[in-house]
């Protein structure tokens, strides 16, 4: 995209088809054919539905690129031909391939800003993206919501960027809790990973149950070589603020060819209670991370404990469900899961961490 919007007069063009007429984008598991009774022509449409919203979606966020979907009419094709059979009379006249190219040729080499952002072309002409209602009028039974495509495109994120198993959901989870929770083995940088985490769901321990306001802040000791974490929680919003500080020395931070820095995913945790440090060296695995270092995931490998963490102490349910989806693939309970609630007004008046936080000395007090 960023090639594109560098380019004057490129456009986008997704090749949808007149088949999207027949439906909605459904919930990710049904589109995905994780759930429900497989249906060749609704997995089809199901796509070519996504594709327009994702144009749609592209076009308000890239504004100076032309993005837009179109559909050939019915085309006379091998792929209509094993779909129909028989059936493709109710289809005529059919159109030639090259007659079903045309439209879509001409949206590539058309005046960019000729083209209408996000529309739906035939033969070189806007048309209507829904036809569900009485006498091929709009109707609403085709359309989504913006939560849906929000959701539609966060879990399109995740997929896309390696966050997912190939197998569903249930599934996964009960294969892998049949092995230890294992860390990502996708590198991190120590210093962007420092700084204030809310936590915004949780498999909690006896410590902080039922508690809110849950926050992690991280501090890297340069001297000491190892991670300082500070971590409150209040038994209420009326309650004192209640602290519990802890050690994390790194255990995966040895250079490798593919991370220079090291992996530093899994971390060695040791509390302070009492005002004694209790050397127990636990697992402290970092399951996930943001590209953006927006969101984590952490875990240890009895799955006993889980923290969803986020740079903001609320998450709207387009960016939490796919993290979620994460942790049911990761093998956690998710019966066990608890949202934890925060003060969002006290949180608004906290400083954000940048999207480059400075790795932070801090004394060996």
């Amino acid at each position: 995209m960023p090639l594109l919007e560098a380019t004057a007069g490129s456009r986008l063009v997704a090749v949808s088809s007149g088949g999207m007429y027949n439906t909605k984008w459904p919930e990710w598991d049904m589109a995905t054919s994780e759930k429900g009774t497989y249906n060749g022509q609704l997995a089809y449409a199901y796509a070519k539905r996504g594709q327009v919203l994702l144009c749609e979606r592209w076009s308000e966020l890239h504004p100076s690129v032309p993005c837009v979907t179109t559909h050939p009419g019915w085309t006379l094709t091998p792929a209509v031909e094993a779909a129909y059979g028989d059936s493709k009379k109710y289809l005529e006249p059919m159109r030639s391939p090259w007659e079903g190219a045309e439209g879509i040729a001409w949206l590539c080499v058309a005046p960019a800003e000729e083209l209408t952002p996000g529309a739906f072309y035939l033969d070189r002409k806007v048309e209507p993206k829904h036809l569900a209602g009485p006498f091929f009028t709009g109707g609403s039974f085709t359309k989504n919501s913006p939560a849906d495509v929000d959701l539609m495109v966060a879990k399109l994120d995740a997929w896309s960027n390696g966050r997912r198993s190939e197998v569903p959901a249930a599934e996964a989870g009960m294969l892998a809790r049949a092995t230890p929770l294992k860390e990502s083995q996708k590198p991190i940088e120590i210093s962007r990973f420092m700084g204030k985490w809310y936590v915004v769901a949780a498999i909690p321990t006896m410590f902080d149950r039922g508690v809110v306001n849950e926050v992690e802040e991280y501090s890297w000791n340069e001297a000491k070589q190892r991670i300082e974490v500070h971590f409150t929680m209040q038994a209420g919003f009326d309650a004192p603020v209640k602290a519990i500080a802890q050690r994390a020395t790194i255990v995966n931070g040895a250079p490798t060819p593919d991370a220079p820095t090291g992996i530093n995913t899994r971390w060695a945790l040791s509390p302070r209670l009492g005002g004694v440090w209790l050397p127990l060296g636990l697992a402290y695995l970092v399951v996930d991370c943001a590209p953006d270092y927006s969101t984590t995931i952490i875990g240890v490998p009895d799955r006993s404990v889980l923290y969803v963490m986020a740079r903001t102490p609320q998450l709207d349910d387009a960016t939490l469900e796919p993290l979620l989806d994460t942790c049911r693939r990761s093998g956690f309970d998710m019966s066990q899961v608890v949202r934890v609630e925060h003060d969002t007004a006290a949180a608004a008046t906290v400083p954000q961490v940048p999207e480059t936080a400075a790795a932070v000395p801090i004394s060996d007090q």
